[in-house]
């Protein structure tokens, strides 16, 4: 069968084996045509570039990145807007509350917010290495920490951070491994089953996919066929990951970038990430060519999204465009700088969003612009075919953009607000090298009851080289410094260290970097 003609097929011939569903398979049926709320902060995020030197596999020049600077708080204010828009709730808490269907939230509702590194070129991206400095197109701590800051207010501010757990598949050797600790998000060692997932009590859980472990794969993983019309060796079988499909609900995180194979990457390809034979679909090499046997990434990341969301329902899709890439991706290439955060129940009308995002930043440097049809463009980059066919013919969304409301936050303040609820709740700024020391600011609630704060500094190999005495305190903001010296008061190494604050038996983390001034 021809990949054209795979498009003529329903998505009731997209399922080879019945669907084990967790009771809850009405719940995306009625995202079709969700309206998208795009929030906008021109001082969210600071974005320095110039063209590198070096060139990708796909023969695009990389953007070296100069300089990355976030602002946390804006970040929450953008997260916390974006999701009360969405529902028309007037809290953050009860806002997220409302995304899920009856019964849910509740003390035992697991969640997971499925991320996605896959950046940073296989041929080893000269102009940047990620292991040591922060990839502005890749997931941010400040993004996924709102997120689970505001599901923690749910409740009444009850809900067991314990429930949400980050989950991605991972390379977890060579440089890569970095990557997460890079972007803020705290080290996941491998444990006693060879499983690198970390659920220490008191914060959320962290699970990163390791695909060779049989582990993350039990006999009774959910599995489907992603082209079963094709030829048997191109079929593409796939089974989902345990740290998937074991959460109630999904929150898909996902950044906004061109693609070499689909055209753009945003949230229903995020789904790849899911299952154990992404590969299968467009073979090593061959999606290269016009004429490969493969049914191609197109024509399957609707079924991947359509399957992925069968056994763990996404509640909600966001959009990350702080930052990403319009030319040369999904791994490495050109940088367009939006600080823009979109979300939408309906994933085909936020890709659609996406679609029309980055042909804005590709029409401004004189690049053909992408488009639903088949093909290519005139300077041979992929449509964006899935799109129409997730719409047409799987039914997964509406390609409609008559139903946007933007929200620019640039004019306001810096002032964030923690709500005083039932149980204590606090945020963390990004950290901030002043002349001679790092600061970062614990934003505490405004209840005026004493809050209890500890924290230590561990190096990258989990050594504590930096401990502080026990801090009380009745005010909704302090800050905490270090000189940069270990408990022994000699200057510390330049590298990597983990700045671990827990408050109220809240463990937060953020990540100091020594090597890059971003």
């Amino acid at each position: 069968m021809k990949r054209r003609d795979f498009i003529k097929y329903g998505a009731s011939s997209l399922f080879a084996t019945p669907l084990i569903l967790n009771g809850y398979p009405k719940l995306y049926a009625d995202n079709h045509a969700s309206r998208i709320v795009s929030v906008f902060d021109q001082f969210a995020t600071k974005l320095q570039v110039q063209e590198g030197k070096t060139s990708n596999y796909d023969g695009v020049i990389v953007d070296k990145i100069l300089s990355w600077d976030m602002t946390n708080l804006r970040i929450a204010r953008m997260v916390d807007t974006a999701v009360m828009k969405i529902t028309n709730t007037s809290s953050v808490g009860k806002a997220w509350e409302s995304l899920f269907p009856s019964g849910h939230p509740n003390m035992n509702t697991k969640i997971g917010i499925k991320l996605n590194f896959s950046y940073g070129d296989w041929k080893g991206d000269e102009e940047n290495d990620w292991s040591k400095i922060y990839c502005p197109f890749g997931p941010k701590a400040a993004v996924t920490n709102a997120i689970i800051a505001g599901l923690c207010q749910m409740m009444d501010g009850t809900f067991p951070i314990e429930n949400i757990t980050l989950v991605e598949r991972m390379y977890s050797v060579g440089l890569r491994k970095y990557y997460p600790l890079i972007q803020g998000y705290r080290p996941v060692n491998e444990n006693e089953q060879g499983l690198f997932k970390d659920n220490t009590p008191g914060t959320f859980g962290a699970h990163w996919i390791y695909a060779t472990n049989p582990l993350e794969l039990p006999p009774e993983a959910p599995s489907f066929i992603a082209a079963p019309d094709f030829p048997e060796q191109y079929q593409a079988p796939q089974r989902i990951y345990a740290a998937i499909y074991k959460n109630d609900f999904l929150i898909n995180y996902a950044i906004g970038k061109d693609h070499r194979a689909a055209g753009i990457t945003g949230v229903m390809k995020n789904n790849y990430g899911c299952t154990d034979n992404p590969f299968g679909t467009h073979g090593s090499t061959e999606w290269r060519t016009d004429n490969s046997p493969y049914a191609g990434t197109r024509l399957c990341v609707p079924v991947f999204y359509k399957n992925v969301n069968q056994h763990a329902p996404y509640i909600l899709n966001i959009l990350d465009t702080l930052a990403g890439v319009y030319q040369g991706g999904p791994l490495s290439g050109k940088v367009f700088h939006a600080n823009t955060i979109a979300v939408s129940k309906d994933p085909v009308a936020l890709d659609a969003y996406l679609l029309n995002m980055i042909n804005n930043a590709r029409k401004q440097r004189g690049l053909s612009e992408l488009r639903t049809n088949e093909g290519r463009t005139p300077d041979r980059h992929p449509n964006a075919s899935f799109l129409r066919i997730a719409s047409e013919n799987h039914e997964l969304g509406s390609l409609s953009q008559d139903n946007i409301q933007s929200f620019d936050l640039s004019s306001g303040s810096l002032e964030y607000t923690v709500p005083t609820l039932q149980n204590s709740q606090s945020l963390l700024s990004e950290v901030r090298k002043t002349s001679n020391s790092y600061q970062v600011q614990v934003l505490l609630d405004h209840s005026k009851r004493t809050h209890t704060i500890e924290s230590r500094i561990e190096n990258m190999r989990g050594k504590v080289i930096r401990s502080y005495p026990t801090l009380s305190t009745i005010s909704s903001q302090t800050t905490l410094e270090w000189d940069h010296r270990n408990d022994d008061n000699t200057i510390a190494k330049e590298g990597v260290y983990i700045w671990y604050i827990t408050v109220d038996g809240i463990l937060h983390n953020c990540t100091i970097n020594d090597f890059y001034s971003v």
